[in-house]
């Protein structure tokens, strides 16, 4: 699934294996400039807290707590709802959000 920030920005969400960083930025880019998505994929995604990188890729690892911190990045920097986030982060407790 791909969704655009509230910056602008892409986010491929995927369930399952590791996706490779340059099929991210192929997926996100479409025929837009690769080097600028990979700039921002090495300089900004690999940064946030829940994202972790192994030789075969992204992902968010499989533990509660990175779910939940991957669950409220997209609720406060993407348009896509709750329910959408819920069914795609396995691990969310039944209580999330807990401001609802």
């Amino acid at each position: 699934m791909l969704r655009r920030s509230s910056s602008g920005s892409w986010l491929a969400v995927t369930r399952g294996s590791p996706i490779p960083a340059g099929q991210l930025v192929r997926l996100v880019a479409g025929t837009e400039g690769h080097d600028e998505l990979r700039e921002v994929l090495e300089d900004e995604v690999t940064e946030l807290p829940f994202i972790a990188q192994s030789p075969d890729g992204l992902y968010i690892p499989n533990g509660q707590d990175a779910h939940i911190a991957a669950a409220d990045w997209l609720r406060e920097q993407t348009a896509v709802s709750d329910l959408t986030i819920k069914a795609t982060l396995s691990r969310l407790p039944n209580d999330w959000p807990e401001d609802v």
